[in-house]
């Protein structure tokens, strides 16, 4: 298992939550491959903890079809789920689009600079042509107007389906156009909405983006066939 010579450590993180968002964003990522088996004792030895907490990140990262944990044998990562794109992207595409609706409601002017920022660094990204960097920022955008939405389970149920659609969007992303006007066009739109506080178009809006990549992502499925 090709694991990273060494990671940060965090302290205000405990063993297990450190291992569990560092392993789930190297399987995201593709740090971790498809299929690759993982050593729990590897990763302890990385980490510098016990097992224990390793063994609990991987169950939690089980429930969360990150990683299979078979009995008796081995812990893999899973396959990337691009049979289940639509299944993926449609109700994350609700999530979101609820999370602009409430957002709509509660933004602040300084806020709104800030998720203008945010769409601009994502523009600036897409113009300089580093695809990793894009993905990053339009995270960043999104899970934003999640923190300004301020609504814990749309929070948790989002970002939990969204880690699912980021790695999907890792493993096409050398077929994956990065200049995307139209990404950055919706987004504008997404900002006007929430400006005028018109809940209705802020979530039609933010459906609309989300959609449009599950379009995308379905068309790079087919050219694979």
């Amino acid at each position: 298992m090709p694991l990273p010579k060494k990671v940060s450590s965090s302290s205000k993180l405990n063993a297990k939550d450190r291992v569990y968002q560092q392993l789930r964003a190297w399987i995201i990522t593709g740090t971790l491959a498809p299929q690759e088996k993982i050593s729990d004792q590897a990763i302890a030895a990385l980490f510098g903890v016990s097992r224990t907490p390793v063994r609990e990140a991987l169950q939690l990262l089980a429930t969360q079809e990150f990683v299979e944990m078979i009995p008796r044998s081995a812990t893999r990562v899973t396959a990337v789920a691009t049979d289940q794109i639509s299944a993926i992207y449609r109700p994350l595409a609700a999530l979101q689009g609820l999370a602009a609706e409430l957002a709509a409601t509660k933004i602040t002017a300084t806020e709104l600079e800030r998720l203008t920022a945010l769409n601009q660094r994502y523009e600036q990204a897409q113009q300089q042509n580093q695809p990793q960097a894009v993905l990053v920022a339009d995270n960043d955008f999104h899970n934003f107007i999640l923190q300004v939405a301020a609504n814990q389970y749309v929070s948790e149920f989002s970002q939990l389906v969204n880690a699912h659609a980021q790695r999907i969007e890792n493993f096409y992303l050398d077929q994956l156009n990065v200049q995307q006007p139209d990404a950055v066009r919706e987004h504008n739109e997404i900002i006007m909405a929430i400006a005028a506080d018109d809940a209705v178009a802020a979530r039609e809006q933010m459906e609309r983006n989300w959609l449009r990549s599950l379009r995308m992502l379905e068309a790079c499925v087919k050219n694979e066939s």
